[in-house]
């Protein structure tokens, strides 16, 4: 199987995500280990399933991408959104309810193009 970024779509608050950096400009993990241990004095085990379902997002795209307005409009409602990865050729969805952006996205400019990181927090992280 021959690996293609183009087979993955990113949809912020309904926008497709276009004009993404080079690298890694998507990543997405849940914020907290699903289970964890305790041990006893005694060795016995016992583990914790955390109900945190929160997880975050980070997308870095291109300063000239053409949906830095679109998002930064979504940023400036304080309004809730959704989030949806989806790798097609692989099958793998990742998705995310209740978004917020955690802050505004760093400005810089240089003499070559530089990256725009937006980081969201989603309050139900899931993967399919």
């Amino acid at each position: 199987m021959t690996f293609n970024f183009k087979d993955t779509v990113a949809v912020v608050g309904g926008i497709i995500l276009t004009g993404f950096m080079d690298g890694t400009p998507i990543e997405s993990e849940k914020n907290e280990d699903t289970f964890s241990q305790h041990v006893g004095a005694d060795g016995a085990v016992t583990y914790n399933e955390s109900a945190d379902e929160t997880g975050t997002f980070t997308f870095t795209l291109k300063q000239d991408s053409s949906v830095l307005p679109m998002l930064d409009a979504l940023l400036k409602s304080k309004e809730s959104f959704n989030v949806s990865l989806n790798d097609s050729k692989r099958k793998k969805r990742v998705s995310g309810l209740n978004c917020h952006f955690v802050k505004n996205p760093n400005f810089s400019r240089g003499a070559e193009i530089d990256g725009v990181e937006y980081s969201i927090l989603a309050a139900q992280y899931k993967e399919d």
